[in-house]
């Protein structure tokens, strides 16, 4: 029949195209964490892409170099891969969702803009770039980073003051915040449910295991990155080597996903070798 003619055509032309599509994606998420669903959802996609070229090769053209029953049989086995493959991922990327990006941060810390102006800001920054604020005023970083959540920019703020104050000063009504605090969660609840929110977090700065996650998950979603973080308390309270490590992670991280990250410090925190070890992979923000 025509129609089934049609049919085959139209199925043969879609298979290799997403044969095409699931190769060229393997490029991209071969290089993000949690890969293995998407690698196996793609796998399969590729099964069932050649069950149906094999289907109509020999159904329609004849061009199978066996016969049809064989052609068909093969086609059932490539179908049955597939599905289980895309059944395993499936399942895979339940459990990922369920206990582990869902819980932590994937469902709050989501990335948006607050607003859409374009144009420029008034900092020296280009993407793909870490950058140390020793000179510049923490209320002009803060409010140029808000003005770059409005300028096609997904900020994400790692800060020492509440969630509730950074909303209301400087008008980040939408962008993820972590607030970088010791108070614990049983104490002061009236307080802490104030200030905050279903975009923000709270985070002990003595756990910085937990503020990668927080940037990981955040990166991994995000477009155009724009993150913040004030090193203060972080340093003051932490081993200045391991604060470098954890530094020197977010950089690269940063990089990789072609966003912008500025540190704010103040220069007494930190001694004068530990300022110049720092500028190794903090660039000074002029």
């Amino acid at each position: 029949m025509v129609s089934a003619s049609i049919i085959g055509l139209l199925s043969a032309i879609i298979s290799i195209f997403a044969i095409l599509i699931a190769s060229l994606i393997f490029r991209k998420v071969y290089q993000e964490d949690y890969k293995k669903p998407w690698l196996y959802i793609g796998i399969s996609v590729i099964f069932i892409g050649l069950s149906q070229l094999i289907r109509f090769l020999s159904g329609f053209y004849g061009l199978s170099i066996v016969n049809s029953s064989v052609s068909e049989a093969i086609a059932f086995i490539l179908e049955f891969i597939a599905i289980t493959i895309m059944a395993y991922g499936l399942i895979l990327e339940y459990f990922i969702l369920e206990y582990f990006k869902g819980k932590f941060v994937k469902m709050k810390l989501i990335p948006v803009q607050e607003g859409s102006l374009g144009g420029e800001i008034d900092l020296n920054v280009s993407n793909g770039n870490s950058y140390l604020a020793l000179k510049k005023e923490r209320d002009f970083i803060f409010n140029q980073f808000s003005d770059a959540t409005r300028k096609g920019f997904e900020g994400f703020l790692i800060s020492e003051d509440s969630p509730k104050f950074i909303r209301n000063k400087y008008n980040l009504e939408k962008t993820p915040l972590v607030w970088l605090s010791q108070i614990q969660a049983e104490t002061n609840s009236s307080y802490l449910k104030e200030s905050l929110d279903e975009r923000s977090e709270m985070a002990d700065p003595l756990q910085l295991n937990n503020l990668i996650s927080y940037v990981d998950s955040f990166l991994e979603q995000s477009q155009n990155p724009f993150i913040v973080i004030e090193l203060n308390l972080i340093l003051k309270i932490n081993n200045p080597a391991i604060v470098f490590e954890f530094l020197k992670y977010v950089c690269a991280k940063v990089k990789k996903f072609n966003g912008i990250l500025i540190c704010m410090l103040n220069v007494d925190v930190l001694s004068r070798d530990n300022l110049n070890e720092i500028r190794d992979f903090l660039i000074d923000l002029e």
